[in-house]
């Protein structure tokens, strides 16, 4: 993964992540390859976020899991040509980058709001 460190420019003015949250508006003024690595630092932040942002909280609560294509389409029944098919409409959805992955209580909760219809 391509760093801050590993990129040609001066950094003394490059923005913080945490001040690009505040003013995104600066994102515009970076370098395309620094704003790779700041890109790349996002994503491997979102990771840790979306594993955690899936846990449930309480008594006995269970974590979630996200699950391949494969995994996802046969808990939902469907093949995995469908599953790439509606994974833009389909709410349990996880994108991180090209990687393409399912929430597995999202998926629970979709399919007893679909029994409920």
């Amino acid at each position: 993964m391509k760093t801050l460190a590993d990129t040609p420019h001066d950094l003394s003015g490059v923005p913080t992540i945490a001040e690009l949250l505040t003013h995104p508006e600066r994102a515009s003024d970076l370098p395309a390859d620094i704003a790779r690595a700041l890109l790349a630092q996002v994503a491997s932040l979102q990771v840790a976020l979306l594993g955690r942002a899936f846990v449930v909280d309480g008594h006995g609560g269970s974590r979630d899991r996200l699950l391949s294509v494969k995994d996802a389409a046969a808990k939902l029944g469907q093949s995995t040509e469908w599953l790439y098919k509606h994974a833009s409409t389909l709410p349990f959805t996880v994108r991180n980058g090209r990687a393409l992955r399912f929430s597995e209580l999202g998926i629970d909760t979709w399919i007893r709001r679909q029994q409920r219809r």
